[in-house]
Parts: structure tokens; C-alpha cells; sequence
């Protein structure tokens, strides 16, 4: 299974990701040049699947090379900020983007982050909610800082994949089989998570964005 995480630059995606590989979260913020990745694993029953979750750098720079992942995504992962309205206006952006690049039917959630910083907040929920159904998505509010709806929103959107591909019949020959999926495009690994089988391909202590 591959999952990508896009979002403008500075809305907490590879928060999210660091709080759900390793329960770590810094104020420091450092841009993601490129894209990095995690690597975890997801059990249905007796089968276990390899999961790369691809943190994607927000700058218009490097929206190039981000494309390239699109095709082999299996889900997506569109973040914003709840208190930075440009980044919720330009949700549209990102999923013009994944229609322009990706498998039409690719399983996709919304998510609005920060919201520890409830006081800031700029775009509420019914907003939220309203553009999530108009794309045909589910809607998340997280806090990376406070480790709120990190796992429940990585979970749904891989047993959203699990979906997508079983509905297929399994065609999907790289990312399904029945035993033990593998896909590999970076062999670093760092220690496994306890109970999750996770690597820490890309995102290193560095990365904040």
C-alpha cells in the first residue's frame, strides 16, 4: 500500500506523520524538501501489508517531482491548518491535483490540523465537513502537538485502502497479494514501533513540516 500526505507547506504533515510513527511533536518547523517517507505495516486478519506513508513538501517548487508518486498512490491524505485560511482554500488546489494525477477512485480523507490552537481557529468545522462531502471524503480534526485523532486518522484511511482494493478484485498485482504485501522504493529502516512493525524511511528527527 502507498498513502501520500499533501498540503500546503507549514500545515503539520510531517507532524502528523512523526506523532503517529514515534508520539514525537517539536515546534520547530522544518521544510520537507522533496518527499520523504515512513514505513508501517497493516493487519486484516492473517494478512500483513507493507505501507509506505509519503510526506510530500508543499512548495510550489516541488510539486513536480510529488506528481511522479500520484499513479502508484492508494490513498491520499489532503491536510490543511485550521487557523491559516489559504491553506483550507487551497484544499481545492490539491484536489485538482489529485484528479489531474491520480486513479480517479482513489481513497482520500480531509484533514484540519492544529486544532490546540482552537482560539486561532479560521475555518470551522461545518466548512470543513462541506468541502470534504463535496469531493466525496470523510472529514478529520487532529492535533499533532496533542497527539489527538493521529492514529484513528491513519488507520481509517488505510482500512479505506484495504477497501478500495478488495472492491477491485485484487488486480492491483504490485500492492495486493495474499500473503505478505511488499513495495519497496528506499530500503532505510530504523527500529521497529512496538505492536506496528514501523520504519522511519525519510523522516528523520530534521523534518517538521
Amino acid at each position: 500500500m502507498h498513502v501520500m500526505i499533501l498540503g500546503d507547506g507549514a500545515v503539520g504533515k510531517s507532524s502528523i506523520l512523526k506523532q503517529y510513527h514515534n508520539n514525537k511533536f517539536t515546534n520547530q518547523h522544518i521544510k520537507t524538501l522533496g518527499v520523504d517517507f515512513i514505513q508501517t505495516q497493516y493487519k486484516k486478519g492473517e494478512q500483513s501489508f507493507d505501507v509506505k506513508i509519503w510526506d510530500t513538501a508543499g512548495q510550489e517548487r516541488f510539486k513536480t517531482i510529488t506528481y511522479q508518486f500520484y499513479r502508484q498512490a492508494n490513498g491520499m491524505i489532503i491536510a490543511f491548518d485550521i487557523t491559516n485560511l489559504e491553506s483550507f482554500e487551497n484544499v481545492k488546489t490539491w484536489m485538482n491535483s489529485i484528479y489531474k494525477h491520480a486513479d480517479p477512485s482513489i481513497a482520500k480523507v480531509l484533514v484540519g490540523n492544529k486544532i490546540d490552537l482552537e482560539e486561532q481557529r479560521v475555518v470551522t468545522k461545518a466548512e470543513a465537513t462541506k468541502i470534504a462531502q463535496e469531493h466525496g471524503m470523510d472529514y478529520f480534526e487532529t492535533s499533532a502537538r496533542d497527539n489527538i485523532n493521529i492514529q484513528e486518522l491513519l488507520q481509517y484511511i488505510m482500512d479505506k485502502v484495504y477497501d478500495n482494493l478488495y472492491s477491485k478484485g485484487t488486480n492491483e498485482n504490485e500492492e495486493v497479494d495474499h500473503g505478505k504485501t511488499s513495495i519497496q522504493i528506499n530500503k532505510r529502516t530504523q527500529a521497529q514501533k512496538s505492536g506496528a512493525g514501523s520504519n522511519n524511511g525519510g523522516l528523520g528527527e530534521e523534518c517538521k513540516c
